[in-house]
């Protein structure tokens, strides 16, 4: 089972009672481990991108090692800066829910707001 959280839009964004909540999974993420900033910008974060970017750059000057660090750090903490910058944008968090994977978690929150 994979937890993910639940956040809905800010209220100025909400067009005429449609309400489109995005999940977010909780935990470690492989695609952040391998790809990192592609990741980020896949997900339209772009200042962490290029903070990620310069500082895997540079690290990587420093030490391999280093940067593989950064990389690894970053994949358990992903998920986490995608919930705080929505939190930044004003999305709410609604709720928790888990399932398998992420269509059965939205099948079981549509289940619950019918």
């Amino acid at each position: 089972m994979r937890v993910f959280t639940v956040h809905t839009p800010p209220a100025g964004n909400v067009a005429a009672g449609e309400v489109m909540p995005m999940l977010v999974p909780e935990g470690f993420s492989w695609a952040a481990l391998l790809f990192g900033p592609l990741w980020l910008l896949a997900h339209r974060l772009w200042w962490p991108a290029a903070a990620l970017f310069v500082a895997s750059l540079l690290l990587g000057f420093v030490s391999p090692w280093a940067a593989a660090g950064l990389q690894l750090l970053f994949a358990f903490e992903a998920e986490d800066v995608r919930r705080w910058l929505l939190a930044r944008q004003g999305w709410q968090v609604a709720g928790v829910v888990a399932a398998a994977d992420a269509g059965a978690a939205t099948q079981r929150l549509l289940d619950a707001a019918a």
